[in-house]
């Protein structure tokens, strides 16, 4: 029976094809426009390095003065200072690791002539940071503990920056120039996409450094300090501290620096939280942090539940999508009622003949299901269509200086978001067919042969 219905269904599907074109066209086209932007929202909302992300805290410390606004945010905080970061990493805390990572940028260039300079983003941080965040090496490692303590010139770069310097080959032990400081090439990373740049506390997407840099070694050279530096009312021209004034930035209250702690346990955050607040005390005895304790201790999923779920762009086009699919929905029930509606005549025959009506439903509903899906498949296709509708709107809005490459995760339909338009292109299939299957198959059979 269920072959036989099977075939039934090919049959109607075939007779009025217009119809049937029209009714999957309908759930594509809404199902397509629904899924792109969902996908963008799924893509952009993953949170990095999901399965440490609890683990890795970001730490900030209230020391503003006391005429500051309260703050009750984590995103509001302001970053560390220089000074508390470095008490801090030098400290003996319950955590299992501790980094710290700031900004700069500078022109690289190598000893090629065929090899065009570039400006790159660099991340001036520690050795830590590697093993910290679990950043995979395709050549070498990254650098030694001493090399942080000695400021040596050694640099990592991501597999795109050597792929752009060096062809892709080990360029372990090789030397490369930011300005007029030579460094060497200690270690490779090898792909390592994150959703977010989340450790310099931004979580800006599609923007990934191009190279890691020891931070002593960059204070050393004075390398230019690419930060938002939130300073005391008293701290005149914040500005000032980019590219100069190193000395007294290192004695300032103007906090800059992002600090993070590794921590593997719930009783290890209570024992950190103790620490900072022993810090914290200690600090106000030296005339220090004059307003009451506010420290804040957000792992990564804490962050970019208030970050990433606050993209309030996004949200209004997931909405759109929302509503242009209904509406789409909508006039699919219009079409397939007119369809289903044109049968009336060869539906009461077959009852009066002896047909059930679970007979009927079930072999309109294998027809809903087969339009769901083939509306499924145009969904997809849709989507694939709108994503890079999106994605060249992006190129174009930040005037191509940022990679396709480093933009397509983010307009990339997974397999779990395919799975996911199929599944609501069925649901959906079968909402819409309920009313129509129901008037059609409720009808009394004597009324329409009567009229014959």
């Amino acid at each position: 029976m269920l072959t036989y219905n099977i075939k039934l269904a090919i049959n109607s599907l075939n007779e009025r094809l217009g119809l049937t074109i029209l009714m999957i066209l309908a759930i594509g086209t809404g199902l397509g426009l629904f899924m792109t932007m969902n996908t963008m929202a799924h893509q952009t909302s993953k949170v990095p390095l999901k399965h440490i992300s609890q683990k890795l805290f970001m730490v900030q410390l209230d020391n503003r003065e006391l005429s500051a606004d309260d703050i009750t945010l984590q995103q509001d905080m302001i970053s560390m200072t220089y000074q508390d970061v470095q008490n801090l990493y030098a400290q003996q805390t319950p955590a299992q690791a501790q980094t710290y990572a700031w900004n700069s940028s500078g022109v690289v260039n190598i000893q090629n002539s065929n090899i065009k300079p570039f400006r790159a983003s660099l991340s001036a941080t520690t050795h830590d940071f590697f093993e910290m965040f679990e950043a995979p090496f395709l050549y070498g490692s990254g650098w030694s503990a001493q090399a942080d303590q000695n400021g040596l010139a050694n640099i990592v770069l991501t597999k795109k920056t050597n792929n752009m310097l060096f062809g892709g080959e080990n360029s372990v032990g090789k030397t490369v120039r930011i300005g007029t400081d030579e460094l060497v090439v200690i270690g490779v990373l090898d792909d390592w996409f994150l959703s977010a740049k989340f450790y310099d506390g931004s979580f800006y997407t599609a923007f990934p450094d191009h190279a890691f840099i020891p931070s002593r070694f960059a204070f050393n050279a004075n390398f230019p300090r690419q930060a938002y530096f939130n300073c005391p009312s008293d701290e005149k021209s914040p500005g000032r501290f980019g590219a100069s004034n190193l000395a007294e930035l290192k004695t300032s209250e103007c906090g800059w620096i992002s600090f993070w702690a590794r921590i593997n346990s719930t009783i290890g955050v209570d024992e950190y939280k103790d620490t900072l607040s022993q810090y914290v005390v200690q600090q106000k005895q030296l005339g220090r942090f004059p307003r009451a304790e506010n420290n804040f201790l957000t792992n990564i999923n804490e962050q970019a539940e208030q970050i990433l779920g606050g993209d309030q762009w996004l949200n209004i086009l997931k909405i759109v999508g929302a509503l242009f699919f209904i509406v789409c929905l909508i006039n699919a029930i219009s079409i397939l009622l007119a369809k289903f509606m044109r049968r009336v005549k060869e539906v009461s025959l077959r009852r009066a003949l002896g047909a059930k009506r679970k007979t009927l439903m079930q072999q309109y509903i294998i027809e809903v299901c087969m339009i769901g899906s083939v509306g499924g498949v145009v969904g997809v296709a849709f989507a694939f269509i709108g994503l890079e509708i999106m994605m060249q709107f992006q190129l174009y809005g930040v005037d191509y200086v940022i990679l396709r490459s480093e933009l397509e995760p983010y307009y990339k339909m997974d397999w779990p978001m395919i799975g996911t338009t199929f599944l609501i292109a069925l649901i959906s299939s079968l909402i819409v067919g309920l009313y129509p299957i129901w008037r059609i198959c409720t009808i009394t059979p004597a009324s329409q042969l009567k009229a014959q």
